[in-house]
């Protein structure tokens, strides 16, 4: 096959999806301007490598990053004149099926079934919390973004994601309302949660302060843990500034359970300000989030089979 006419490897992208019979589906495509050939090999059980055979990478090489929860990361290399590998990491194992589209561009969909993170969350309870509401509007940016208000989509993402992964969320408050601190942790009480998560911004008279940044009670090893794991994924996701993680002084969090404030931005940045009023970062941060929390509860059953 000459290199001018070879099949050249033009796009890779990824979607979570529904299966047919509701499994819930990592996908990735990648589409090339003819059929090639390829073949899977299973390198371990979170790293698969796909090789097609007289393609030509028509793309940067190197990493393209999806942390959609099951999906790391790909990198894409060409091998020689007439071989590309696509390799996929994993977070967690998983099944995978491959399917060429004749369709143009043509595509090879690549299917990877979810079900390892609906395992982990089954039976699980989290309480997601969108801080303030009613007269308590929290921050507010320079064009008047009210934190009350921007939390309350993120908070309606990650909901949907847990309940998609399978576990029992709750919502402190579901519109503008005004809803006091005790009654959130009793609400948490109540539910018998595992995970409490209120959703924030940060705020500060300096304008040029950016960044995102997770706290958790002061003295609680299990919330820390929590935090680190959540911030690393938020940032990684939003690919904000990373202002670490704290403890939270006032008694707003549980000491009963991990618990976890994360500001996700700080709104009185008008770069960041701009970038909360679109859906796509209020979509990744709740993605953020919850990978944070699928590591957290995936290291804690880790820990509990070795013991």
């Amino acid at each position: 096959m000459s290199y001018r006419k070879s099949p050249r490897i033009t796009n890779l992208w990824s979607k979570v999806a529904d299966g047919e019979k509701s499994e819930w589906l990592s996908k990735l495509f990648i589409e090339s301007t003819k059929p090639f050939d390829y073949s899977l090999v299973r390198v371990d059980d979170k790293v698969i490598m796909l090789r097609c055979t007289g393609a030509i990478l028509n793309m940067p090489e190197g990493k393209i990053s999806i942390n959609d929860g099951l999906v790391r990361e790909v990198w894409l290399k060409q091998e020689n004149s007439d071989s590309t590998s696509v390799e996929l990491f994993l977070d967690q194992p998983a099944e995978v099926k491959l399917a060429a589209l004749e369709v143009f561009p043509f595509r090879l969909e690549i299917t990877l079934d979810r079900f390892y993170l609906t395992k982990l969350f089954s039976g699980k309870t989290i309480i997601i919390d969108p801080a303030h509401g009613g007269k308590d509007t929290g921050g507010r940016g320079p064009v008047s973004l009210m934190e009350k208000d921007v939390v309350m989509p993120i908070a309606a993402n990650l909901q949907k994601i847990f309940k998609r992964a399978g576990a029992k969320a709750v919502l402190t408050r579901s519109g503008d309302e005004n809803i006091s601190t005790k009654e959130r942790l009793e609400k948490a009480r109540l539910e018998r949660a595992d995970i409490y998560i209120s959703l924030h911004t940060h705020a500060c008279a300096d304008g040029r302060v950016s960044g995102s940044a997770t706290k958790y009670p002061a003295g609680s090893i299990d919330s820390k843990i929590l935090a680190t794991y959540v911030q690393e994924e938020l940032v990684k996701k939003i690919k904000v500034a990373d202002r670490g993680v704290a403890e939270e002084r006032e008694p707003v969090l549980p000491l009963d359970l991990p618990a976890v404030m994360v500001e996700v931005v700080t709104i009185t940045n008008i770069v960041e300000e701009v970038f909360l009023r679109g859906l796509t970062i209020q979509k990744r941060a709740a993605e953020g989030i919850f990978n944070g929390i699928r590591n957290y509860f995936a290291v804690r059953q880790s820990d509990l089979k070795v013991s």
